[in-house]
């Protein structure tokens, strides 16, 4: 008879040798397993990094996108200005000015001044055949452009077909790289030369240093020619054809620059330059000609995230395997080792869940310094936002705040009305109000048209309603400062050619001139008088001011020329309506009254003529 004692060991035994090829079979297949898990884990991790290095890259690549055209636009609107120029135009038409010559230098102190106060490069002018008349940088010795010729440069010939020449290169005297916008210059529909403005990209590749990545642009044939990393400038991204290379040796686009191949080796998702991996993002650009922004993102703390990923899941397999050797050592040691076996199990057990409650904690720390990553960038894409909200708004506030103002005193006036019952008035009110908006939006329009260089075409407008509308919105500074103004509005059946907007700019403007002027004036007088001329219409606007320094009057319509003092002004107000008024086929111009102040004379076409 067998006891029960006898029985356990025996049944003891039989189990551990029956749980024993089980055991052994499942430590192989996690031994097995264990080297892939790892691998799909670390190339699991990758691609995820990869995909927000990728999102990363293409919100870095909007910011310094944004911040190249901001710097490009910066210069746009000078050559603009300057083509137009009466004194410039006079010049190239003379046709025989020379570096030596009283005239080109006066033309070159001009530039030299202009350049100085606006922070650019170079401003030089070319005649018909390239060669430079007068420049900013005159006197520079043999570094100056002046008796250069530049016939064989690509904005010029550009400028010379009418088109805008936009280039980017090497200077040719200064070896110096920048970006080049030239402008015809023309007289009767004739070109007679061109105006260039040259502008460095030394702080734009400075600031683009501050990012942490490496970002460089590239022309249409793949010639790095703007990066923060300096040693990548004028390489190419792939070996050049010959022809290409010689076409552009012979332009001396990139001067003597060898344009040799970065040796950019391009992988499924990475690329591989001056022996670093990176995740590189392009975009075209809107500027220049075939231009491609492009930022590269390092890999290396990516892969550093997928080892210990890696090494997270080598842990865990770790874990299973010594779970499965507690098994083991349990099946194996049943009799004679219960207590010490469930002792040391029970520290082992405790043992590795404090390991894995220490790695899930180091797994959800790292999730949140992710998480706080992302959210410090879509900040920082906020914040940029932000800022050109700004800026677009403080560029609008100077002529819609007139319009505001009246918006609030006419909203005013009819709660006044409301509560004495008034209700017609209060409707009249509101129509103003209507119109109001209506001419904001009509101003915010025009605002945009000028600043893509179109404009309104001409069609007949009422003169008393253009006078009108602009002494309504002048009327609460002209009511504080206790003006006397003096206007018969004449029949509405009285028009001339032009656009209401840009004509009621034109007025304020010398109505705000005027004002100005009678700032120190105990008695201030706006006197506007019209005379009907056979084909034209003259309207006269008259101050009691100080008057106009007879040195000034000849200059008085020059760009960026002021009278006022430094801060009030850019010179740029009388220039541009002047403008305007030449674009309906009138005339501004300016004198001094006999008995004193200033007269300013618009001169317009008269419509409605048989």
């Amino acid at each position: 008879m067998i006891s029960s004692s006898d029985r356990a060991p025996s049944s003891a035994r039989t189990g551990g040798v029956s749980s024993w090829p089980l055991l052994l079979g499942a430590l192989c297949v996690v031994v097995l397993v264990a080297p892939w898990l790892v691998w799909r884990g670390i190339a699991w991790s990758e691609q995820k990094a990869y995909a927000q290095l990728a999102a990363t890259g293409s919100s870095r690549l909007t910011l310094y996108g944004a911040a190249l055209h901001s710097e490009l636009d910066k210069t746009r609107n000078i050559p603009l200005v300057l083509a137009g120029d009466p004194q410039l135009i006079d010049f190239l038409v003379a046709a025989g000015g020379t570096g030596g010559s009283p005239r080109a230098e006066d033309i070159d102190r001009r530039l030299q001044g202009l350049s100085e106060a606006l922070g650019i490069s170079a401003i030089y002018l070319l005649d018909s055949h390239g060669t430079t008349l007068a420049a900013s940088n005159w006197t520079e010795g043999a570094g100056s452009f002046v008796g250069q010729n530049f016939a064989f440069r690509p904005y010029f010939l550009a400028a010379m077909e009418g088109r805008d020449g936009r280039y980017f290169a090497l200077g040719t005297t200064s070896n110096l790289p920048g970006y080049y916008i030239a402008l015809p210059v023309r007289r009767g529909g004739r070109i007679v030369g061109a105006v260039v403005v040259k502008t460095t990209m030394d702080d734009l590749e400075h600031g683009w240093s501050g990012g942490g990545e490496k970002v460089f642009v590239t022309d249409r044939h793949g010639i790095v020619f703007l990066s923060n990393e300096p040693r990548w400038r004028f390489g190419s991204l792939a070996p050049l054809d010959p022809e290409l290379r010689h076409r552009i040796g012979e332009s001396r686009q990139y001067g003597d620059a060898p344009l040799a191949p970065l040796g950019l080796v391009v992988g499924t998702r990475l690329v591989s330059l001056d022996g670093q991996t990176y995740v590189m993002v392009s975009r075209p650009l809107v500027d220049g000609e075939g231009w491609t922004l492009h930022v590269l993102l390092d890999v290396a703390a990516s892969h550093a995230r997928a080892r210990d990923l890696g090494l997270l899941v080598a842990a865990g397999l770790l874990l299973a395997l010594l779970a499965a050797g507690f098994f083991l050592q349990r099946a194996r040691m049943v009799r004679g080792y219960t207590r010490d076996l469930e002792r040391r199990v029970d520290q082992r057990t405790v043992a590795l869940v404090e390991t894995n409650h220490r790695l899930e904690a180091e797994v959800v720390e790292r999730g949140r310094a992710e998480e706080e990553l992302k959210a410090k960038q879509e900040e920082l894409v906020q914040a940029t936002k932000l800022a050109a909200l700004g800026q677009m708004s403080a560029g609008m506030a100077h002529e819609v705040n007139q319009p505001l103002a009246a918006i609030r005193s006419f909203a005013d006036n009819a709660v006044t009305l409301l509560d004495l019952g008034r209700t017609e008035q209060v409707r009249d009110n509101l129509a103003e109000i209507a119109g109001l908006t209506e001419r904001m939006a009509r101003i915010t329009g025009q605002l945009k048209q000028f600043a893509r260089k179109s404009s309104g075409a001409a069609e007949p407008v009422a003169v008393g309603a253009v006078v009108e509308g602009a002494l309504s919105l002048l009327a609460g500074r002209l009511r504080a400062e206790g003006v006397d103004v003096r206007w018969t509005s004449p029949s509405a059946d009285l028009k001339v050619w032009g656009d209401e907007v840009r004509l009621q700019q034109v007025l304020i403007n010398l109505f705000r001139n005027a004002l100005d002027a009678m700032r120190k004036t105990p008695s201030r007088r706006l006197e506007l008088a019209l005379a009907v001329e056979a084909e034209t219409i003259r309207l006269d606007v008259r101050d009691s001011g100080p008057g106009i320094p007879e040195d000034a009057l000849p200059r008085l319509f020059e760009p960026f020329f002021t009278t006022k003092a430094a801060g009030e002004g850019m010179g740029l107000g009388l220039s541009i309506s002047d403008g305007i008024v030449r674009e309906f086929g009138g005339q501004l111009s300016a004198a001094n009254a006999a008995d004193g102040g200033a007269v300013f004379t618009l001169q317009l076409r008269r419509a409605g003529l048989s």
